[in-house]
């Protein structure tokens, strides 16, 4: 019988991967390195590539970078691609004082696009220890 891994058991799995990788190129390759490391736990554990992308979101020793597609034809958004959290338009004025939307903006993580890149291909993960002051 499948179970859930345990929220913080997959954090201390993915902080463990990413110090010795550094880098890895897309959330299934992270799902399957944590999948390894679980397994060794407990064999029922089971974890979905988009959960190991959330759960790596939470730690802030993780940078996750999202690679996009063009989309000309982009639809109105209203949660970001990567975390999913408020998104909002990048707006200026035109010549007629009208404010226009040229992009948009993660209110947490950052995230931003233009109207024409926004449909996420790829996750990269990257490791970024906090420096000691």
């Amino acid at each position: 019988m499948k179970k859930i891994a345990p929220t913080e058991n997959v954090k201390e799995v993915i902080k463990n991967i990413l110090r010795t990788h550094l880098k890895l190129e897309s959330q299934e390759e992270l799902c399957q390195h944590a999948m390894k490391f679980l397994k060794k736990e407990n064999e029922n554990y089971s974890l979905s590539p988009t959960r190991a992308k959330r759960i790596a979101l939470q730690i802030p020793e993780i940078e996750v970078k999202a690679k996009t597609k063009k989309n000309i034809r982009l639809q109105s958004i209203d949660s970001c691609p990567i975390c999913e959290s408020a998104i909002k338009a990048i707006t200026v004025k035109n010549l007629l004082n009208k404010e226009i939307a040229i992009g948009y903006s993660c209110t947490n993580c950052g995230y931003e696009s233009d109207l024409e890149a926004f449909m996420p291909m790829k996750y990269s993960f990257l490791w970024k220890p906090k420096l000691n002051k």
